[in-house]
């Protein structure tokens, strides 16, 4: 794949600020083992936009298990049915999260936000002042978690995916206090 192929990618809309309605329909739970099937059909199609990076599918269920040894994952249900989810652990100096995912049918409404916003709320619980990210710079996903109030600490080429071109790997930081820690 070339590099012009590449930088062609979709464009990621900025952060969506959700009305009061759609908030008070969702309900936000720890999800638990039972979960995972669900969940990760919910990121895996989530994900598909990726798979000129990734072969579907993103993660698998005993993959999903796996990541769940040493983090949470935090479950949005709308009407009952998982909506979207997040995978976060909690480090010694800060939060990372990943696999932040929204089922197709709630996309645009501001769901990846409110999921992002429960981190950030349980990394300040725990007085932890980070938190972090990573994802594929060719993805056009910095300019999204930038406007939640990320920023690049570094980018960092990465050739894992090299049978399908080189990729840049930006490293996103938040510091939950407002201050700038360069």
């Amino acid at each position: 794949m070339s590099q012009r192929s590449l930088e062609a990618r979709e464009p990621v809309a900025r952060a969506k600020q959700p009305d009061a309605a759609f908030v008070a329909g969702v309900r936000f739970r720890l999800g638990g083992a039972v979960d995972v099937p669900a969940a990760a059909a919910v990121i895996n199609d989530a994900y598909l936009r990726e798979a000129w990076l990734l072969p579907p599918p993103r993660i698998t269920e005993a993959g999903l298990h796996e990541e769940l040894r040493d983090g949470e994952l935090l479950i949005a249900e709308i009407g009952g049915e998982i909506a979207g989810c997040i995978r976060y652990r909690r480090r010694e100096q800060d939060v990372y999260f990943g696999l932040l995912a929204v089922a197709k049918a709630h996309q645009g409404r501001g769901l990846a936000s409110l999921l992002v916003q429960r981190v950030e709320d349980e990394a300040r619980a725990s007085s932890t002042p980070l938190v972090r990210l990573d994802c594929a710079k060719e993805n056009n996903l910095v300019p999204l978690y930038e406007s939640m109030g990320y920023r690049v600490e570094r980018e960092v080429p990465d050739s894992y995916y090299g049978h399908k071109g080189p990729i840049t790997v930006s490293y996103m930081v938040k510091h939950l206090n407002g201050a700038s820690h360069d």
